[in-house]
């Protein structure tokens, strides 16, 4: 009988054979697993599966699921069977869907199966999870972070935790309760867990970028139908917004270049006449040595200092026993500060002498001083030229040399002329690069009557206009006591300056670069413990980061590299008392000053 056994190949020919079928095997192989075209290790599919997780709200459940290499859509199933048998099916290209139409309660099983070609479902088909579909208010957040960006005037929202929702979205404003300048992002699946939203272009002189002042934010979650936002918890509506307190700067757009840099300060250092009824240690003789000491000691040590409230007031009887006002310069405030600081000279030197020339006019005798000064450091800088503004001289008026008048009415509380409170203005030049910027330094009318009110906006329009036609393009450096609050104050003047291309020196670029901003910029603001308003033991400490009157702001220059409400205290949180020479904390940034632009 004949074998049917079949016959021995010869070896040539079972070599080509099986390097045939070795091809076609792995042909087939790498077809079962391609992804978008690109072929992929067998083992792959194995770790493509959707990762599902669902959040359960009131007769829905929102599903949302890891992406696929190469699946066009997805394919959901939902039962009452952890099998999954007889279930629903929707299909969709997105990673996100409510299932609607579900009984409160009942457990509901959902699986999730990426649809691509030539792979067997179960390669990419998900675990099945299950959820309850619920009524009732969402459950709280656990935590919320924000952080700025991605783009210029963005913030990014992201938190972990709650759930029993419909869906969620982020409500922002320009305060800590996010009911000022409200703004919010579209709703979002229940299922999402980071949103970025976008400052409106209106709110854009009051909150982000460049201002330094942070983006107040809110996640808010809806398990109800209607689409409105609102600041507070809601049980009727079943509406839940997260508890009050997180911020962030929005992300400003500040391009690399090359720049100096700079430590400059800001200093309201609280006139003679202000602390003449304090108590005797915090009177002008007893504080100045503190007040210096504050400065000189200062690190990284000021290459230029602004001042607020260092008058050109005598501090003694000079002008009543030489009976000749003009040879009482170096008996001033701004002088007896001056001779004490250690590597700092003044600039306007000549502030006194101007003051008395204006004050010939009868009209103004007694009524013109300049606490606003520029300091710098000889060593670093050059001085080029320096001059004044004067906020209520004509501007057509030329009787005292080097001061430029800005013609605003100065009304003080009672609808009466006040002071004419000088601005002054260095220009100044970095010796190792040559770049020179301006340096100004103000302190603008305080109170809320509306003659001030009206009064300090109209400085700030025209002052803006004069340095502008001064410096061109050149670097800015002002620093200054506002006395405004920049987003409660009626006609705040911070936004003015914003507006004008301005940048606010705080807008650094991390948290942990600007530090005390818990703690307000004077220190009269608050509970007194102390026998002398803002003179007390320790800083009121805000919960959150509260409001400033002192300024730096750049022009031309947006480069902010660190910022400090400056707190000197003991280890156990008090003032140190041995430089606590003013009611107000020293404002101190490292700045870039870059080229013209």
């Amino acid at each position: 009988m004949r074998s049917t056994a079949p016959t021995a190949l010869p070896r040539a020919s079972a070599h080509r054979l099986h390097r045939r079928l070795r091809t076609a095997l792995t042909a087939v192989v790498l077809g079962a697993v391609a992804v978008g075209g690109a072929a992929v290790a067998p083992a792959e599919a194995a770790t493509v599966a959707p990762k599902v997780k669902l959040v359960a709200g009131d007769g829905a459940i929102t599903a949302a699921w890891s992406g696929v290499p190469g699946a066009k859509t997805y394919s959901v199933r939902i039962s009452t069977k952890r099998s999954l048998s007889h279930a629903r099916v929707l299909t969709t290209s997105k990673r996100a869907l409510k299932i609607t139409k579900l009984r409160n309660g009942s457990a509901y099983y959902v699986g999730v199966t990426a649809n691509r070609p030539v792979v067997t479902p179960a390669a990419v088909r998900s675990s099945v999870v299950s959820a309850k579909a619920s009524k009732g208010v969402p459950y709280p957040v656990s935590s919320v972070s924000v952080a700025s960006g991605p783009g210029v005037n963005q913030v990014t929202v992201s938190w972990t935790g709650g759930g029993r929702a419909l869906k969620v979205g982020v409500l922002a404003g320009s305060d800590v309760t996010t009911v000022q300048r409200t703004f919010h992002s579209a709703w979002y699946p229940a299922t999402t867990r980071s949103i970025t939203v976008d400052v409106p272009a209106a709110y854009r002189q009051y909150i982000g970028a460049g201002t330094g002042n942070p983006v107040w934010v809110k996640v808010v979650q809806s398990n109800g139908s209607s689409t409105a936002f609102g600041t507070g918890y809601d049980y009727a509506r079943k509406y839940r917004p997260s508890p009050i307190g997180t911020w962030a700067f929005a992300k400003q757009d500040v391009p690399a270049a090359a720049v100096d840099r700079l430590t400059v300060a800001e200093l309201n250092t609280q006139s003679v006449g202000a602390t003449k009824s304090y108590s005797r240690t915090n009177q002008w003789d007893q504080r100045v040595d503190r007040l210096a000491k504050l400065i000189d000691t200062t690190s990284p040590h000021p290459d230029v200092l602004m001042t607020a409230e260092l008058a050109t007031n005598v501090t003694d009887d000079c002008r009543n026993t030489w009976k000749q006002p003009y040879l009482c310069a170096s008996h001033t405030q701004v002088a007896d500060l001056a001779k004490r600081l250690d590597g700092l000279k003044l600039a306007d030197t000549d502030t006194y002498a101007r003051a008395l020339d204006r004050m010939d006019v009868p009209a103004w005798d007694g009524k013109v001083t300049n606490g606003a000064h520029v300091f710098y450091d000889p060593a670093k800088l050059s001085l080029l030229d320096h001059g004044y503004y004067a906020p209520a001289m004509s501007p057509s008026d030329r009787s005292v040399p080097g001061v430029e008048g800005l013609g605003v009415s100065p009304w003080d509380q009672n609808g009466a002329v006040g002071a004419d409170r000088w601005i002054t203005w260095a220009k100044l030049q970095v010796k190792t690069s040559g770049r020179q910027f301006y340096a100004v330094a103000a302190h603008f009318p305080v109170g809320d009557a509306t003659s001030v009110v009206n009064a300090r906006a109209e400085e700030v329009t025209r002052l803006l206009a004069a340095i502008d036609r001064r410096a061109g393009g050149t670097p800015v450096v002002f620093g200054g006591d506002l006395n405004s609050d920049a987003t409660r104050s009626p006609k705040a003047v911070q936004p003015a300056f914003i507006a004008d291309g301005w940048s606010d020196a705080a807008a650094v670029a991390k948290k942990s670069l600007r530090t005390g901003m818990k703690v307000s910029t004077a220190n009269s603001s608050g509970p007194q413990d102390g026998a002398d308003s803002g003179y007390g033991s320790r800083p009121n400490l805000h919960p959150y980061e509260t409001s400033r009157i002192d300024y730096i702001l750049l022009k031309n220059s947006p480069y902010t590299f660190q910022y400090a409400n400056v707190l000197r205290l003991n280890g156990d949180g008090s003032f140190d008392k041995s430089v606590q020479g003013t009611d107000h904390n020293m404002q101190l940034a490292t700045i870039g000053i870059g080229d013209p632009r």
